[in-house]
């Protein structure tokens, strides 16, 4: 429960941070959405952050587990 609490403290301020970022930063771009545009692309980006993360994670789970396994193996041998 404490990690589900942690990652939506983290996810949730990233989403807030990146949204005040881009009310500041866009304007510097001739970029002027709202708070509204701004808090939807956030989302946007937090979800592929998510999606990304969350690939990353597995791919080195998997080749974790695969290496512990060669290396069981080749002590059995």
């Amino acid at each position: 429960m404490r990690n589900l609490i942690e990652t939506f403290i983290d996810v949730g301020s990233g989403l807030i941070l990146s949204t005040l970022i881009q009310l500041l930063i866009f304007p510097f771009f001739d970029l002027h959405p709202t708070v509204w545009e701004s808090f939807n692309i956030a989302i946007i980006f937090t979800v592929i952050s998510m999606i990304r993360s969350w690939i990353w994670r597995t791919i080195f789970t998997r080749r974790r587990i695969n290496d512990n396994r060669n290396r069981r193996l080749q002590g059995i041998r």
